[in-house]
C-alpha cells in the first residue's frame, strides 16, 4: 500500500507529525485510531470491567514500523506494577486493527488485515493462538472494529468503509466461531469509528465518523440478535465527526465525543430523540471510559495529550477541578482494571505509551500516575489496541 493511501486512514491532526517520520505505511489498519480521510475515527475499548481478582491482565496491540505485521503484549497489572508476562510480545502475522477480551475472560480476539484471530487466554494471563494459529473469520473487507458481548457468545464487527455490522455467533466454551456465516445489520453510513454495547447487553452503539452515530437494539437470546433498523443520532451542530461512544455501567447514559467542536454529549438511552447535555472536552476527544463504579466519565484527547474528567450525579456531569490530566502522547485508548483501582491509556505516539493511573485519595476523581511503560522498543510504539481483562 502507497503512503499516499496509508494517510487516508489518518487524521489530520495527525498527517504533518506522522509525514515527519519513517515507515508510516504501519498506519494504514488503525482500527482504535482513525479511519478514513478527514474523519478522526476511534475505536472503543473494555470499559464495562467488573471486579475480579488482585490481578488484572491486558493486552496491547501495535503495528509494526516496518510497514506490515505487528505484535501483542501481555502484561500483568498488579497494585498498580506492570509485570511483563513470559513469551510476550508475541509476533503477528498480518496488520493489528483492533483487541477485545471476552466477558468470560477466556478468549481473546485480535482483528487484523487478514481476518480475527482468537487467543485462548490461560490462568496466569497467558495467551496461546487457538484454530491452529489461523484466522477464525474473514470478513467481507478488512475488519475495523471488535466486541464481544456480556454471554460471550456473539463476536460484533465492523469493517473499514463499510456499512455492515454483523454479529458471528462464538462458543464460550471453545471461542470459535459456531456456523462462520455472521448474522448482517446495515448501518446509516460506511465510516465506523468506534463500537460499544451496553453493560445491559440490550444495545449497540456505533460512532460512524461524519456519518453521525447508530443505535440498535440486540438480543442475545435471538438466532437474529438486530433488533429494528437502527436509530439514528445526527453530529451536534458544529461537529465534523464523532470519534468515540461509551454506555454507564447501569446502561442509563450513552455518550458520545465528537470534533470538531470537541464536545462529550449525554443521551438517556431510553429517549435518544430528547435534548441531551453537552460538556466541553480536550482537543479531539478519541475514547471514553464511563468507569464501573458509575462515579466518572473520562476522555482521551488526541491532539493535545490529556485526559478530561467528569463526576457522574444523578444524570448530570461536572468537570473535575483537576482537569484536564497530562497523559500519553496521541492517547486512542482507555479502560479501568478489574479492580476498579487503576485506569490504564495507551497511546500511538512517543514512548513511553503506556499510562496507569490511580485515583487520588483526597480528590475524589483525580488521577494520578502511578506508572509509564513503553509497548514496543520502537520509538514511537504505535500502539492501536488494548484490552483489560474483566
Amino acid at each position: 500500500m502507497s503512503i499516499a493511501r496509508c494517510l487516508s486512514s489518518v487524521h489530520r491532526p495527525a498527517r504533518a507529525a506522522l509525514c515527519k517520520g519513517a515507515a508510516i505505511t504501519s498506519l494504514m489498519l488503525a482500527p482504535l485510531l482513525l479511519t478514513s480521510c478527514g474523519n478522526e475515527f476511534f475505536t472503543p475499548v473494555n470499559n464495562t470491567t467488573t471486579a475480579a481478582g488482585s490481578a488484572t491482565y491486558f493486552y496491547v496491540v501495535n503495528v509494526s514500523n516496518t510497514g506490515s505485521g505487528g505484535t501483542l503484549s501481555e502484561y500483568s497489572l498488579t497494585s498498580g506494577v506492570v509485570g511483563v508476562l513470559s513469551g510476550s510480545p508475541i509476533t503477528l502475522p498480518a496488520t493489528p486493527t483492533s483487541v477485545v477480551v471476552s466477558p468470560n475472560n477466556l478468549f481473546l480476539y485480535v482483528g487484523t488485515s487478514v481476518g480475527i484471530l482468537m487467543f485462548t487466554i490461560g490462568t496466569n494471563g497467558q495467551l496461546t493462538q487457538g484454530n491452529n494459529g489461523t484466522v477464525i473469520y474473514s470478513g467481507p473487507a478488512q475488519v475495523q472494529n471488535l466486541a464481544v458481548d456480556a454471554t460471550s457468545s456473539w463476536l460484533i464487527v465492523t469493517y473499514r468503509d463499510s456499512s455492515e455490522l454483523d454479529a458471528l455467533a462464538i462458543s464460550p466454551l471453545s471461542g470459535l466461531t459456531q456456523t462462520g456465516t455472521p448474522v448482517p445489520a446495515t448501518l446509516d453510513a460506511p465510516s465506523p469509528a468506534q463500537l460499544a454495547i451496553s453493560p445491559a447487553n440490550n444495545n449497540v452503539f456505533i460512532a460512524l465518523g461524519n456519518g453521525g452515530t447508530d443505535a440498535i437494539s440486540f438480543t442475545a437470546s435471538a438466532a437474529s440478535p438486530w433488533g429494528v433498523a437502527p436509530y439514528h443520532i445526527n453530529l451536534a451542530a458544529q461537529s465534523t465527526a464523532a470519534n468515540a461512544v461509551a454506555v454507564d455501567p447501569s446502561s442509563t447514559y450513552l455518550f458520545i465525543g465528537e470534533v470538531t467542536s470537541n464536545i462529550l454529549r449525554k443521551f438517556a438511552i431510553t429517549n435518544l430523540s430528547a435534548a441531551q447535555n453537552t460538556y466541553s472536552t480536550g482537543q479531539t476527544p478519541s475514547a471514553i471510559l464511563s468507569d464501573p463504579t458509575g462515579q466518572y466519565v473520562y476522555t482521551t484527547n488526541y491532539t493535545d495529550n490529556t485526559l478530561t474528567g467528569f463526576s457522574l450525579n444523578a444524570g448530570a456531569l461536572t468537570t473535575l477541578t483537576d482537569s484536564p490530566f497530562a497523559t500519553a502522547k496521541s492517547p486512542i485508548a482507555i479502560a479501568e482494571d478489574s479492580t476498579k483501582s487503576y485506569v490504564v491509556v495507551a497511546g500511538f505516539g512517543n514512548n513511553p505509551d503506556l499510562w496507569v493511573y490511580s485515583y487520588d485519595t483526597t480528590s475524589a476523581g483525580t488521577l494520578d500516575v502511578a506508572t509509564t511503560f513503553s509497548t514496543a522498543t520502537t520509538d514511537p510504539s504505535y500502539a492501536i489496541g488494548l484490552a483489560l481483562t474483566h
